[in-house]
């Protein structure tokens, strides 16, 4: 248990940081598309969201919607562009948490371990990233912050 502690503790370096998030979201983004349109027998949304019946069009929109929304962290990450303070940033990574957790509750549960599943599991990284601080860049540390010299 203290080596898991020890390795949370060290920070990885910004290219680790930058190909693993990559990585997650890119993995993320087959196999909802997978699951989704590929499969023989594919999953589908709940047709009930925010309190509304949706018809089979709009859940097909809504489908493609969930699996675009996730290409802006790719970009953003590939080219490690900033966009917020890392107060923003923190906030950033639990709303990914929760929209995660939430997706999951929507994907119809079949018999067996599915997307549904997945999607529940990677939600918990961004919470540890939230938690520990150790998934935002050297460079989005230092974002609009107004560092001064002082010289004695």
């Amino acid at each position: 248990m203290m080596e898991f502690i020890k390795f949370l503790q060290k920070r990885p370096t910004d290219k680790t940081i930058l190909i693993w998030r990559t990585i997650f979201w890119l993995l993320y983004i087959i196999v909802m598309y997978y699951n989704f349109f590929i499969q023989e027998t594919p999953n589908t949304l709940e047709n009930v969201m925010f309190w509304q019946n949706l018809s089979p069009e709009t859940l097909t929109w809504i489908t493609y919607g969930i699996i675009a929304l996730w290409i802006v962290p790719i970009i953003m990450w590939v080219a490690n562009i900033c966009v917020a303070k890392k107060k923003i940033m923190r906030i950033v990574q639990i709303v990914f948490g929760i929209v995660l957790f939430y997706i999951s509750s929507k994907i119809v549960k079949g018999p067996d371990l599915d997307v549904d599943s997945l999607v529940f599991f990677m939600a918990f990284l961004p919470l540890i990233a939230w938690i520990t601080w150790k998934c935002i860049t050297s460079k989005c540390m230092k974002y609009a912050e107004k560092i001064n010299k002082i010289r004695v």
